[in-house]
């Protein structure tokens, strides 16, 4: 037996998923992937497309979004695990998808990505900006 998917019975919303998931997604434009990396890492590679929101400023940013299902990836998946299951009420009412194995896995299994410092990993700072004004 195969597992695509691990889920919590307590948030029925919020599905793991391993890098093949969250890439066949993408390319049926179906959902929004966050990188909740630091900078530095994102502009070292990330997935194509990917929207950095650094997990730092993740609460405030994450709603300005307007998402309606994410994929939330960093480098390892232990961040993006911590962040939806202690900050659950973030994503009421959206479908989100958390990528097992993180970049690392990503990278391992030969799926495309992009280095450096690109507009969507500049989106965060813009944002932060406009909160802050």
């Amino acid at each position: 037996m195969q597992v695509t998917e691990r889920r919590s019975p307590y948030f029925h919303n919020i599905q793991s998923v391993p890098p093949s998931i969250i890439r066949k997604l993408i390319k049926t434009n179906s959902i929004t992937v966050v990188d909740i990396r630091q900078p530095w890492e994102y502009e070292e590679h990330h997935i194509p497309g990917a929207i950095l929101l650094p997990l730092d400023y993740f609460e405030e940013l994450f709603p300005l979004l307007n998402a309606n299902s994410v994929a939330i990836v960093c480098e390892h998946a232990n961040r993006s695990t911590w962040l939806i299951y202690n900050k659950h009420y973030l994503f009421d009412g959206l479908k989100v998808y958390n990528m097992l194995g993180g970049m690392e896995l990503w990278i391992r299994m030969g799926y495309e990505i992009s280095k450096g410092m690109d507009e969507n990993g500049m989106l965060w700072y813009k944002l932060l900006k406009k909160l802050l004004k």
